[in-house]
């Protein structure tokens, strides 16, 4: 026993590290002065440090991270084949190996988590957008809903038109203006609110965009690297939007509702229309999705209003989801909603749409 534990002793070594660093994040992730501290003073300083390392790069340095990884796992794994071929020649005990791949894979899963727990997770303990900026969610009343609800599809109207868009009408811009205009578009944000202040970095588009119009995601923060990444294919109109809503997590904010506010009242308070125009509409398919549920008379009724511009562009936007993968969609959703729930997040994915009540609450 003791010259297994002498011939394993890295790997437990790493093994009981990882395990402390988890045991460590649940015993005191609901004491939000520390967390506060932890998340403020340490993980994001050194998450927006990286963003502005890895911005140098024009292409997603998560991306290349995330596919060495699985390069260095796939040859640790042969490695490992081998060295049991070889051992069970030398008559050692096969269980050795098959220990060593269990116990390797298990201290790589908990050193991720643990990791990112520590980078992204604690944010979700610490203190949110509505406990620094004042601005709280509140019940929402029919009569409210359907009055922003229509202040919304007034924005889409009235920036519609200031939008270049192609032959059929759609909204085209090309995404490396998107990109380069996003950094001067959010400016506005951080007078209004001076705690998301921060040196800007542009996004970066995912090589992996195709993949990713097959599933449930059109963009992600990536904390190891501090990069704002998007899918480049999904419905141009909501890029815009999209890309705040990446940033608004790297300001550290972390629920989903409040970053999807942080994100429509960054492009509402820009005045670059691209931006404005792709934050009413976001903010708009809340809050009407919202209405019809309470009333579809009021719904049906606003809808009406809209312009052929603001159509062609839902249109377009329920193509690109008609073309999504079912099971692919299916499997990102549901791993988005686990990791979300595992923070706290007790909505899960729902928690996007919450962001309705603040929409109505600031409005």
């Amino acid at each position: 026993m003791g010259n297994f534990l002498r011939q394993h002793k890295t790997l437990h070594i790493w093994l009981a590290v990882a395990v402390g660093v988890l045991v460590l994040f649940y015993a005191v992730r609901d004491i939000r002065a520390v967390m506060n501290f932890w998340v403020f003073s340490v993980a994001l300083p050194f998450r927006q440090m990286m963003g502005l390392l890895t911005s140098i790069a024009p292409f997603s340095m998560a991306e290349v991270l995330m596919f060495a990884g699985i390069l260095v796992l796939i040859g640790l794994l042969v490695r490992e084949i081998r060295r049991m071929r070889r051992r069970s020649r030398e008559r050692t005990p096969l269980g050795q190996g098959l220990y060593r791949i269990f116990a390797g894979a298990l201290a790589i899963v908990l050193s991720v988590i643990g990791s990112f727990s520590l980078l992204y997770g604690a944010n979700f303990y610490a203190d949110g957008f509505q406990e620094r900026s004042g601005i709280y969610a509140e019940p929402v009343a029919v009569e409210d809903l359907a009055r922003v609800t229509a202040y919304f599809a007034e924005g889409l109207n009235r920036t519609a038109p200031l939008v270049p868009r192609d032959e059929n009408g759609v909204f085209n811009v090309p995404i490396r203006q998107i990109f380069d205009e996003s950094v001067d578009a959010f400016r506005p944000m951080e007078e209004a609110f001076p705690f998301l202040a921060a040196r800007g970095v542009a996004p970066k588009p995912l090589l992996i965009s195709s993949f990713m119009a097959r599933t449930d995601y059109v963009g992600f923060y990536f904390p190891f690297t501090g990069e704002a990444n998007i899918n480049v294919l999904a419905p141009r109109s909501q890029i815009p939007v999209i890309v705040h809503h990446e940033v608004a997590h790297q300001r550290g904010i972390a629920h989903e509702n409040e970053a999807n506010f942080v994100a429509i009242l960054a492009g509402v308070y820009s005045d670059n229309p691209l931006f404005e125009y792709s934050a009413f509409q976001m903010g708009f398919s809340y809050l009407s999705n919202a209405l019809h549920r309470a009333s579809p008379e009021l719904f049906h009724e606003i809808h009406a209003t809209l312009s052929d511009y603001v159509l062609a562009d839902f249109a377009d936007i329920r193509a690109y989801h008609e073309r999504k993968n079912p099971t692919a969609q299916r499997v990102t959703h549901a791993m988005n909603d686990a990791m979300l729930r595992t923070y706290g997040e007790e909505s899960g994915v729902l928690s996007y749409g919450e962001v309705v009540d603040l929409l109505v609450a600031y409005f």
